[in-house]
């Protein structure tokens, strides 16, 4: 049976664009903004870090993605309680949690402590991601996937500033405790101004909502439909491919074209700016057949994959082809299908299709640089890239072609 599309669930109560919407978004965009600041920062510390420790490359490198894993377990138990105790409450711990680990993090007296710390500031963020989600989803659902596409946005801002912020206060400091603890510190103030600015009505919109209509016997919405089965594969498969990729690009750039640091760094930033073209996504994606674009996206992946480990020596090519990837998967793929499968089911369950999002996203994500460099011990540099940005995107082309169109 053919799942209907879920758009005429959407709350009846949700505003549209004013002033004061666009500041509470604003606020709410800020909450992520800090999150990418920290989890952008380490990879800038880690040297110092593994330094003071006496850390090995493996122990270094598990330590600077290990946060994806408390990420990935922290999203359906975070999208269920924030569709059970309400989503503001959940992103108030939660940004808590994370602001508070980050500060830890400085504290820690060994590699075990700090493991601890790292993942449990990924809880914090998963566990964020899932309900803020889930809240400017419901809220906004009229122009969800620019809404969406705003926290990537942010996401993307937090990202490019908080390498150089912290950057900063190591140079000047010496120490590569500071930008943790004002990170956390920082996390802080933004928790405080969001619990008195973001009023419930905004961050509860649809989560206590009834049907407004009994529907027909054997046509009841089950959550686990088919549209939602196949966004969280095709979750899964970005996640998969593109977080394995992250990990090991610099490396790549290193070993098999012989760059400096400082190109490195461009290269690996300009997939970042790629999150700031999410809001301008969202906007066609609104108007648009979201699984179309999703097609768009995956195949562009594959694409830019194709380039970047088979075709593309020339350093010039290299940051244009991290830029188009960036659009790619953060602009289209993470936005669309994040709004996508809240959009196909009821919006009291918009927590769990949000926590279903982030736990398919990020639990992938803890073993896919593993994988990567499996791969690539045993088949080389070029064909374990197209493995990874080549052949899996295929997965979610294939869930995303058995979607099927909405039914109007």
């Amino acid at each position: 049976m053919t799942t209907p599309d879920l758009a005429v669930a959407a709350p009846r109560h949700a505003s549209p664009w004013t002033v004061r919407t666009l500041l509470i978004l604003l606020v709410l965009d800020l909450t992520y903004l800090v999150n990418a600041m920290d989890r952008q920062v380490f990879a800038i510390l880690l040297p110092d870090i593994k330094q003071t420790y006496l850390l090995t490359g493996t122990q270094a490198g598990t330590l600077s993605t290990i946060f994806t894993l408390g990420m990935g377990l922290a999203g359906i138990p975070a999208g269920y309680l924030a569709d059970r105790i309400g989503r503001k409450r959940v992103i108030i711990a939660s940004l808590l949690l994370f602001s508070i680990t980050c500060a830890l993090q400085a504290t820690a007296h060994g590699l075990v402590d700090l493991t601890a710390w790292r993942i449990l500031s990924g809880v914090g963020e998963g566990a964020q991601n899932a309900a803020l989600y889930a809240a400017v989803g419901a809220y906004f659902h009229r122009n969800r996937a620019v809404a969406i596409g705003s926290i990537n946005a942010a996401f993307g801002l937090g990202a490019f500033a908080g390498p150089l912020w912290g950057g900063a206060l190591l140079s000047s400091t010496g120490n590569w405790r500071v930008p943790l603890l004002v990170f956390g510190g920082l996390g802080l103030v933004i928790l405080v101004v969001m619990a008195f600015t973001v009023p419930r009505s905004v961050t509860e919109t649809g989560r206590q909502e009834m049907p407004r209509e009994m529907p027909a016997p054997g046509t009841e919405i089950r959550f686990f439909n088919r549209r939602v089965v196949c966004c969280a594969i095709a979750t899964l498969a970005a996640g998969f491919s593109i977080y394995g990729y992250l990990g090991l690009y610099p490396t790549y750039l290193r070993e098999a074209h012989g760059y400096s640091g400082s190109q490195i760094s461009v290269a690996a930033g300009m997939f970042g700016l790629g999150a700031l073209t999410s809001v301008f996504c969202g906007m066609f994606a609104d108007r648009l057949d979201q699984r179309l674009v999703n097609l768009v996206g995956f195949a562009a992946i594959a694409g830019c994959g194709a380039g970047i480990f088979a075709f593309a020596d020339a350093y010039p090519a290299q940051l244009v082809l991290s830029l188009v990837l960036g659009i790619a998967f953060t602009g289209i793929v993470y936005t669309t299908t994040n709004a996508l499968m809240q959009r196909s089911v009821p919006a009291a369950k918009a927590g769990r299709a949000s926590g279903l999002f982030v736990a398919a996203m990020y639990l992938p994500a803890s073993v896919s640089g593993y994988f990567f460099a499996a791969v690539k011990s045993g088949l080389g540099w070029h064909t374990a890239g197209v493995v990874q940005l080549c052949a899996i995107p295929v997965v979610g082309l294939v869930a995303m072609a058995a979607m099927g169109k909405p039914r109007d």
